[in-house]
């Protein structure tokens, strides 16, 4: 049984903890979900990553075997969904079978029904809907973040007719120069019809920038292990750059202690 309610102002006392949230970078991934899977341990690397993870997946109040995840409706509510972790919610054996991080399969199941009801992911996502097992694979991160976060990412090139990053060099290098300065940040990087790792249109944590090195080391979530490349290889083979600094995500949760 899934249980979804509009409109809610959530309180925090049953808030994954900091051991759920650690457990993020040692997940798997077994679908077209990197761009959650990403998501979800990149908001790890920082204080209010972190804050934004906890008020956003908590474990039910009255049933610890119940995990609430709050998503963002375009026009700004909050959607609880209500998730059983001791129970396989019918249509997703293979999610359950295969995926054993009880929170990661929670929000694929939330992603999915929420796509469901509303088909908000962009129209490109959604091509490939009926060759994939489940409508939660497929997605542009930036779309999961705003939903997720509440909060619009910064965006280099993700929906532009480009093959790579070369062409966006200077705005890419200040974003690098800050990500640099500033290593409290959450940013993900993917790869369009050319290949990283074999793969195309994948997406990749940005664990580090060290323009001292000359390098940027990044990571998916297949294998779970990093990779150090050189900036300019990096710039020829990635399409776009997502996400947000510490301080982006400081206005949601600022609003949310004060309700």
């Amino acid at each position: 049984m899934l249980g979804c309610i509009n409109s809610v102002n959530p309180m925090f006392r049953a808030a994954i903890s900091d051991k759920d949230i650690d457990n993020f970078e040692h997940a798997k991934q077994h679908f077209s979900d990197c761009y959650l899977m990403t998501t979800l341990e990149t908001l790890s690397h920082t204080p209010n990553g972190r804050k934004v993870l906890k008020e956003q997946i908590q474990y039910d109040d009255n049933n610890p075997k119940l995990l609430n995840c709050y998503l963002y409706k375009e026009n700004g509510e909050k959607e609880k969904y209500t998730v059983p972790t001791n129970a396989v919610v019918k249509g997703y054996e293979k999610l359950y079978r295969l995926q054993p991080n009880e929170i990661i399969r929670s929000m694929d199941v939330s992603v999915a029904e929420y796509e469901n009801k509303y088909k908000s992911k962009p129209w490109i996502c959604r091509v490939t809907d009926t060759f994939k097992s489940y409508s939660f694979e497929n997605n542009l991160p930036s779309h999961f973040m705003k939903v997720f976060t509440g909060i619009e990412p910064r965006i280099i090139a993700e929906t532009d007719f480009n093959l790579d990053l070369s062409g966006y060099k200077n705005e890419v290098m200040e974003l690098f120069k800050r990500m640099d300065k500033e290593k409290n940040h959450s940013f993900v990087i993917g790869t369009g019809v050319k290949m990283l790792d074999g793969r195309t249109w994948h997406v990749y944590i940005i664990e580090d920038v060290d323009l001292a090195d000359n390098t940027i080391t990044v990571k998916e979530k297949r294998g779970n292990t990093p990779r150090k490349m050189n900036i300019e290889t990096a710039l020829n083979t990635f399409k776009f750059v997502v996400g947000y600094f510490n301080s982006d995500l400081g206005v949601n949760i600022k609003k949310e202690s004060q309700q």
